[in-house]
């Protein structure tokens, strides 16, 4: 059975360079001190998945320069609007995106 993290710094361990990594949660419950924890240890190259959609974790990772690449359905803010980082990563080319209706 593999080893079952209790710790932050543990769990982030295990995220290398060029890992795809899932992310649920949305806006709310999403997994930030995980996502900090990432951006502090200056990941880079991540894939994510958002399960079931993206919001503030995923655009902070990708503002933040860990995400290159995305699985997705939808990226958003929900009441607070588009995700800003994500958009402008997107516009500019630098991310990757597969989008799944």
């Amino acid at each position: 059975m593999p080893p079952v993290w209790t710790d932050l710094a543990g769990a982030a361990a295990q995220v290398k360079d060029g890992n795809l990594v899932a992310l649920g949660g949305h806006t709310r419950a999403a997994p930030m001190a995980l996502i900090r924890e990432l951006i502090r240890k200056e990941r880079r190259g991540l894939g994510l998945v958002t399960v079931p959609t993206g919001g503030l974790n995923v655009d902070l990772a990708i503002g933040a320069g860990v995400a290159d690449r995305i699985h997705f359905a939808q990226v958003g803010l929900e009441e607070y609007g588009m995700a800003p980082n994500f958009r402008a990563a997107v516009e500019a080319g630098r991310l990757l995106c597969l989008e799944y209706p």
